[in-house]
């Protein structure tokens, strides 16, 4: 019996992917030569190199069904240089809300460091690891620890200097339950890391409720821990199922950036997946009970 290699490749996905790729014939290739390989072929290399973490070249191309690794290679660059998987994640979130999924109440900060085997603009001696060359992922989470916006830097960046691009960055998002817009997160909950009297002041005049919780020992710890903010310390775990980003292989920021915005697209999409399977089999049940 065949094993499918790239379990997470289901409608919900592709259909969110495919909306955003270029359309071209199938035949179209301007330089002559051998057709243009099909998108959703190379989207399943793409996809298994994330989970598994191999080298492109490393690509089992056979029992893929997919193109070789240098044409999944190509395809992830010109996907990323026309900014494909952020604009993926973003419809992803519309399509939570729209369910009723996002948990806007209140949205989490944190972030996590991990080894980088190069160099680039993007790495930094890390503070953790002895001042060997790490990054950084800076994370904002729903209530229910769904990522909303990811950025990376270098590992010896302080979380509070990426906390103000992570604001900037966040997508207008609808609550489907009440169809209230957020333009903002409304509430905002983070450790001492960024618990600055600086920041605060900066996520107050945003017009945001701060749960950022004041640095000194003798602050209470307003973050909520071990009662709201373990969420986002499970979102943190999830990336650690993505081999390729579980240590930094990327020579460019940009390409690391690209593979964990992927990595919060399957992850928002086997949410979607999930619940619209649930309502499927609920309504199964309805229609069986009548």
């Amino acid at each position: 019996m065949a094993v499918d290699l790239t379990p997470d490749l289901h409608d919900e996905l592709w259909q969110a992917i495919e909306a955003h790729l270029p359309r071209r014939p199938a035949d179209h290739n301007p330089k002559g030569g051998r057709p243009r390989k099909a998108d959703k072929a190379c989207f399943r290399g793409i996809l298994y190199v994330l989970r598994e973490g191999c080298r492109w070249q490393k690509l089992p191309s056979k029992e893929l069904g997919c193109p070789s690794g240098s044409t999944c290679w190509r395809r992830f660059r010109e996907w990323t240089e026309r900014g494909v998987w952020s604009a993926v994640h973003v419809q992803l979130l519309d399509l939570l809300g729209a369910e009723g999924i996002l948990n806007l109440e209140r949205v989490l900060v944190d972030s996590a460091s991990v080894r980088a085997q190069g160099g680039g603009n993007h790495t930094g001696p890390s503070p953790l690891d002895r001042r060997k060359k790490g990054c950084k992922r800076h994370v904002l989470a729903d209530a229910d620890g769904i990522p909303l916006v990811i950025r990376i830097g270098p590992a010896n960046q302080r979380d509070d200097s990426k906390l103000q691009d992570l604001i900037d960055a966040w997508p207008v998002l609808t609550d489907g339950k009440t169809g209230e817009v957020h333009w903002l997160p409304r509430v905002l909950m983070g450790d001492r890391g960024y618990g600055f009297v600086y920041l605060i002041a900066i996520v107050l005049l945003y017009g945001i409720v701060s749960l950022l919780s004041p640095r000194g020992k003798d602050k209470p710890h307003g973050s909520g821990l071990g009662k709201h903010r373990w969420v986002v310390e499970r979102t943190m775990s999830w990336w650690t199922h993505f081999r390729r980003i579980n240590l930094c292989y990327e020579r460019t920021g940009e390409h690391f950036q690209a593979f964990h915005d992927l990595a919060a697209c399957v992850l928002c999409a086997n949410k979607l997946h999930a619940a619209r399977a649930a309502k499927q089999a609920e309504n199964s049940l309805s229609s069986v009970a009548a």
